[in-house]
């Protein structure tokens, strides 16, 4: 998320990705989308001796609540459920049971092992009900637990720097570390050390360990609002932060199938600091507000916060999201800035255009200063001109918001008219790969970015210009490509939404999807992929894997729901990264895969299913989102493809026989969406 620094005077970007990767899934509601108006283009500008001056507003996404208009709205009297009020209307306060936990990924112990220093009653529990007191005194100088094959194993280390291992006969479930005081020291990599309140416990990931945190939510949040905002602010404010950050946690943990956690510790989720982050000011504002969430429609509400909206709330896909006038958010300091941006730094970033002559905002949201934050942006130059998302021109120079204008142009100018739609002509019935969207190309790499859904058109490894298919997909959980699930020659979309209703999006001649139509199932799923036609009905099918760890096939019934429900196999709880790449192999049946710590791995179709997993390579963990669609290259061979923490595309080609080559990065960077898998 995003929040201020400690002092007033300066902000910090703590923009989380709130969409993030396929394997870090989406948050979940309903795909309403709320919009205001787009406002026109404004006026082109040329560049004054080689650059060009932004002048913006506002810090982070601006959705949700700005936590300078909570401190301004509390300095003008307001109650912390009044500010709440104001920034998700139409929410109400809900209280969660006493006792509620959280389970979080310490992201910063990452050398797959957890170590502990020694405490008071210091134990080992399995999972199952077994439990191992371990010794005391002053020859164990610390304790870790490890992984060895497929369970665990204790080990104390002496003064010596020795680890001597020891004989627990604890159970196969996920072992982890308790005290007396419930409270533990963990020993990160390089030997610093942390203390967190609750239990620490290692979850497997391939053949290491993930470190993760449970702890009473309350405990949870007291270690969260002092390093969101600072507590020395007024006393509603930082309450409303607290109500926020418990909702936020709750949300992510009840929408979303992390494995083995419900949220992270970082500001790609929301950060989060042990007990040593805690702070007077901090508690009397959980106590205050002890157990209080914002909901809307029965569910806990998406309570995303920012620094600064510079003025205008920002509209994103929720009821309780929406664009409107903040006259509190500047009370405290003005949220103005600017920046100088030099033609030639712009003409790095997108050498195709030459030498830059001038920039050109072309659309924008309509809420907020000069219009709008800024949705689309036109750099032209003397070869060529490119259209990119005012989202992606924020980042790539490290500003602060998309809230912004270029000095010297005009508002209200004539939008360049976008031009009818083609016609696109129906395929074959049924088909599902490869994932094409059109005939001119030969599979289509699907983006979700914020709400908007594209399509790239991918030849020879290269993608093409994005064709925008629809909005309002931003807040589903799953985006997947059906294949034509109705059988009329056009590619289909399937999501997954709050309550676990999934919706058919279905293609058409406009080249856009049609509203979503409820396909009368969807409960009691972890993880979800389109797999192409497993029956051998001709039709396409699902697969899913259950909260409890079994695979189930989804039989498409060839119009817009289910025929059948067949359990395939169980023991699935450890696979992650469920994926339908189609025929990988060249038997004519379609494959699957899955993610497993650190491996990628190849279920074979069977007649009757799957078969068990084989590893086709490591260093898979490496990449927080993959996706198949078919034939990338163009050879013939199904393929995979990856996006580097950075952004990076990676294309694996497939072999036709179920191998895949080694990765080959591709040009251009797709930071701030996630695949539709």
């Amino acid at each position: 998320m995003s929040s201020p620094t400690r002092a007033v005077t300066t902000v910090r970007s703590r923009t989380g990705r709130l969409w993030g990767g396929a394997v870090a899934l989406s948050l979940l509601t309903s795909l309403a989308l709320l919009a205001p108006p787009t406002a026109s283009a404004d006026s082109a500008v040329a560049p004054r001796e080689g650059s060009f001056t932004i002048r913006g507003a506002g810090f982070g996404h601006g959705h949700g609540m700005s936590q300078y208009g909570a401190y301004g709205a509390a300095k003008k009297g307001l109650t912390w459920k009044q500010i709440l009020a104001f920034y998700y209307p139409g929410t109400t306060l809900t209280t969660m049971p006493t006792g509620t936990t959280i389970k979080v990924l310490l992201t910063a112990d990452s050398d797959g092992d957890l170590r502990v220093q020694p405490a008071a009653g210091l134990r080992v529990s399995d999972g199952e009900g077994g439990r191992y007191t371990v010794p005391t005194g002053a020859t164990h100088t610390s304790w870790r637990i490890s992984r060895k094959g497929d369970g665990y194993q204790l080990a104390s280390r002496d003064a010596a720097g020795t680890w001597k291992t020891r004989s627990t006969g604890l159970g196969g479930g996920t072992w982890s570390f308790s005290s007396t005081a419930k409270v533990l020291t963990l020993v990160r990599p390089g030997g610093s050390t942390r203390p967190y309140r609750g239990s620490l416990g290692l979850v497997r990931s391939g053949s290491g360990g993930k470190t993760v945190n449970t702890v009473l939510l309350e405990d949870y949040v007291r270690a969260v609002v002092p390093v969101e905002m600072p507590t020395s602010w007024a006393a509603d404010a930082v309450r409303s932060q607290a109500v926020a950050a418990r909702s936020y946690a709750v949300r992510t943990r009840d929408f979303t199938d992390r494995p083995g956690y419900d949220i992270c510790d970082t500001d790609t989720c929301q950060v989060y600091g042990g007990e040593r982050a805690e702070t007077s000011g901090g508690d009397a504002a959980v106590k205050a507000t002890a157990g209080r969430v914002v909901s809307h429609g029965g569910r806990v509400a998406l309570t995303q916060f920012a620094s600064s909206n510079g003025g205008a709330l920002a509209a994103s896909n929720l009821p309780y999201l929406v664009a409107k006038a903040d006259p509190y958010d500047g009370v405290i300091t003005s949220q103005a800035w600017s920046r100088t941006l030099t033609a030639a730094a712009i003409g790095r970033s997108w050498p195709s255009v030459g030498t830059v002559k001038k920039l050109q905002v072309t659309r924008r949201d309509g809420s907020g200063p000069w219009g709008g934050r800024v949705e689309k942006i036109t750099v032209t130059g003397s070869k060529s001109s490119v259209t990119v998302g005012g989202e992606t021109f924020q980042y790539r120079f490290g500003m602060r918001s998309s809230l912004f204008t270029v000095a010297g142009a005009s508002t209200g100018g004539t939008a360049t008219p976008t031009p009818p739609p083609a016609t696109v002509r129906p395929g074959p019935a049924y088909a599902s790969y490869p994932r094409s969207y059109s005939a001119a190309s030969r599979a289509d790499l699907l983006l979700v970015s914020g709400s908007t859904l594209r399509r790239y058109p991918v030849t020879k490894g290269v993608l093409g210009a994005p064709v925008t298919l629809g909005t309002g997909f931003g807040a589903a959980s799953h985006v997947l490509n059906a294949g034509d699930w109705n059988g009329d020659g056009y590619q289909d979309v399937i999501t997954r939404a709050s309550d676990g209703t999934l919706r058919l999006h279905r293609g058409t001649a406009t080249g856009r999807l049609a509203a979503g139509v409820v396909m009368g199932f969807g409960g009691g799923i972890r993880a979800l992929a389109a797999v192409g036609d497993v029956t051998g009905d001709g039709k396409p099918d699902l697969v899913s894997i259950s909260p409890a760890g079994n695979l189930w096939l989804h039989a498409g019934n060839g119009r817009t729901g289910r025929a059948s429900l067949t359990k395939l196999a169980g023991g699935w709880s450890d696979q992650e990264s469920l994926r339908g790449p189609g025929d990988l192999t060249g038997d004519g049946r379609p494959d699957l895969l899955t993610t497993r710590g650190d491996r990628l791995q190849l279920h074979r179709g069977t007649a009757s299913g799957f078969a068990e997993p084989v590893t086709v390579g490591t260093g898979w963990s490496a990449y927080p989102a993959l996706t198949a669609v078919g034939d990338v290259t163009g050879d013939g061979r199904g393929d995979v493809l990856a996006r580097t923490s950075a952004g990076k595309l990676v294309l694996f080609r497939g072999d036709g026989r179920g191998g895949l080559a080694a990765g080959t990065t591709l040009p251009g960077s797709i930071s701030g969406t996630r695949f539709a898998i």
